[in-house]
């Protein structure tokens, strides 16, 4: 572990049983680590399947590998909770406190520059390198360009739509919603250009050029409503850019496709295995996802046989890349190399101040999915076509 030598945290960070100490015969018991990784999620909490998850599974991994001693976590639902959260976390004097998603950059930036001698990290919040929130130097700074992964998620929805209609949203305070949405539409003309499609037999997106109409506030009901009024529309490929927001879509599957056993129509239901979908009219078209986060196909258990691709951050390279000695967990491919040599904030050694994934740089990686139920063959082709004809300069992204 890599620490800011002469650390000033006290044993009131170790939560029982948290820490590992070891010993062996007469040999004097290992010192206790001081050090604390304490996460704030605004709005979706840890079980997103998404920026929440990875990060946590993150701090996890660096607790295990003895880098971290002890770990604390908090879902906020509001500006006020997120102040209150990261305020208690500057008193109890955490070594590192993590502010995820998109709500509470300011309050983050607020409370960080009250605490220059601790160190803060903004992951997906939009920060300064994003064009977003201004922060302190003591604020690490995670972020992820998301535009390209927005184009050809536009173009693979549409080669994939069964119905002609797709549907991508974003949510308040999620970076670039303005860009990442322009971007879905242009891959979805994209598609019908090279297809040189009629008129009439075009691929539309639903609500294509509106930002407003395409953008809601960060809770799961939200999401569930704007997933629903497109479907309504015949949309039948789904788009989140978002984070609470997101889990409405999967909300909204799970109760189409997998309602409670009681509320199952027909008298063979209670026989009907739980993880097999529930039958639905034979005119009605498979509605289908693009995820953003972790692999959906592997982690939304069987709302993931609608994904059909998934875009997935590389946290781990966040972290690793600005964090000296932050424990490799595997994920993070090469790491890019430190812009200078380490500095301290607070008890840590920092390699870089920020940290920008992108395709092109391994910080993002666009999974293809094997979705049976779609219908869909060729996703993974086509994403790679795209890219290609990105790299060659032949597409120019808007």
């Amino acid at each position: 572990m890599v620490l800011k030598p002469a650390a000033a945290l006290t044993t009131a960070l170790i939560v029982p049983g948290l820490v590992l100490l070891t010993g062996c015969g007469s040999e004097e018991p290992a010192e206790p680590l001081l050090t604390s990784g304490c996460m704030v999620s605004s709005p979706a909490g840890f079980d997103d399947r998404s920026i929440g998850q990875l990060s946590f599974g993150e701090v996890s991994n660096a607790q295990r590998s003895d880098f971290l001693g002890s770990t604390s976590t908090q879902r906020v639902d509001s500006l006020d909770d997120t102040r209150r959260a990261l305020e208690n976390y500057a008193e109890r004097g955490c070594t590192l406190t993590a502010l995820l998603g998109p709500g509470g950059a300011q309050m983050l930036a607020e409370v960080a520059a009250g605490h220059p001698e601790q160190a803060w990290m903004a992951v997906a919040t939009g920060g300064a390198g994003a064009g977003g929130q201004e922060f302190p130097d003591n604020v690490i700074t995670v972020d992820f360009d998301l535009l390209e992964p927005a184009f050809i998620a536009g173009y693979i929805a549409a080669a994939s739509s069964k119905t002609g209609i797709v549907s991508a949203y974003s949510s308040y305070g999620f970076e670039n919603n303005r860009g990442l949405l322009t971007a879905f539409d242009a891959g979805v003309d994209l598609f019908n250009e090279d297809t040189d499609a009629a008129d009439d037999e075009r691929v539309r997106s639903h609500r294509a050029g509106q930002i407003e109409g395409r953008t809601v506030s960060d809770t799961t009901a939200a999401g569930f409503d704007i997933t629903a009024e497109a479907i309504e529309a015949d949309a039948d490929v789904i788009v989140p850019f978002a984070s609470g927001a997101a889990s409405g879509s999967l909300t909204w599957f799970q109760e189409h496709y997998f309602p409670p056993v009681e509320e199952t129509a027909g008298p063979e239901a209670e026989d009907a295995p739980a993880d097999e979908p529930t039958e639905v009219p034979a005119d009605e078209p498979k509605r289908t996802l693009v995820w953003y986060g972790a692999d959906g196909s592997e982690t939304l258990g069987r709302v993931g046989r609608y994904v059909i691709a998934s875009i997935v951050p590389n946290i781990a390279a966040g972290f690793q890349t600005t964090i000296e000695g932050w424990p490799q967990t595997g994920f993070a491919g090469e790491l890019e190399p430190a812009g200078q040599k380490p500095e301290p904030i607070g008890d840590l050694l920092v390699r870089s101040h920020s940290y920008r994934g992108t395709i092109e740089n391994g910080g993002i990686t666009m999974v293809a999915s094997d979705v049976p139920l779609s219908g869909v063959a060729g996703v993974g082709r086509e994403v790679a076509d795209v890219q290609e004809r990105i790299r060659s300069g032949e597409i120019e992204l808007p």
